[in-house]
């Protein structure tokens, strides 16, 4: 209940912020941040609507989200309306597929999360939740995620690329945040190919699917603290 109150609430947020800028919230550092935690617990409450056993990975989303909302709050978060040059239709398209592909992969990471705690994890759950899936189908259903969030943040590379080109003249620059999202996109594809040809073992897989969401997170959010970069939010 807390859980969906709260999706209600980034909603309400959401649309509130894109009436107020003329924009969707998706460009700030701040935006960026909430944007991935709304597309995170939308799909959450999506998959569990339709399959009740999802409710196993509330725990480690519901952690994330609070982790990410403490860390969005510590950045400025003044609305304010575009530049000219950064209004472009490609922008968005770019930004909102880049928070929906981080939201995706969270997910995954949340069933690494609770396999690599063991059954005796799940047998705690299920003295209040009865519909839980076995332990054994955990990677299964984060393999799932994986593939979503491959083809979600391949569409974000390639809609930056064409925006890039529309606003700089050029498609790529080799700037940091196109390199760690380009190593993000290749690590999970990488982690992909290597579960469905090579068998991956159960839990190295879901220990680089915990590696590959920390790329995926420094690409977004953690850039600006160890690179200069042309890519300036807001």
């Amino acid at each position: 209940v807390l859980m969906a109150l709260g999706t209600l609430v980034l909603t309400a947020f959401g649309i509130e912020r894109w009436l107020r800028t003329s924009h969707p919230p998706f460009v700030s550092l701040f935006e960026s941040m909430m944007s991935s935690i709304w597309f995170m617990l939308v799909i959450f409450q999506v998959i569990r609507w339709r399959a009740p056993q999802a409710t196993v990975v509330l725990p480690p989303i519901a952690g994330i989200a609070l982790t990410l909302l403490g860390w969005a709050v510590t950045q400025p978060a003044e609305a304010a309306p575009l530049s000219v040059a950064l209004t472009n239709v490609w922008l968005f398209i770019h930004a909102s597929f880049a928070t929906a592909g981080a939201g995706t992969f969270l997910i995954g990471a949340s069933y690494a999360t609770i396999y690599l705690q063991g059954p005796a994890a799940l047998d705690r759950m299920r003295r209040t939740v009865k519909t839980l899936p076995n332990h054994a189908d955990l990677p299964g259903s984060m393999l799932t995620f994986l593939l979503f969030g491959l083809v979600l943040w391949g569409v974000m590379i390639v809609s930056g690329s064409i925006w890039a080109h529309v606003a700089w003249g050029r498609y790529w620059a080799w700037d940091p945040i196109e390199l760690w999202s380009l190593l993000s996109w290749l690590l999970y594809g990488l982690l992909y190919h290597a579960r469905m040809a090579w068998r991956l073992p159960n839990r190295v897989f879901c220990w680089l699917n915990l590696v590959a969401v920390g790329a995926v997170a420094f690409s977004l959010w953690g850039i600006q603290y160890v690179y200069e970069t042309v890519h300036t939010y807001g």
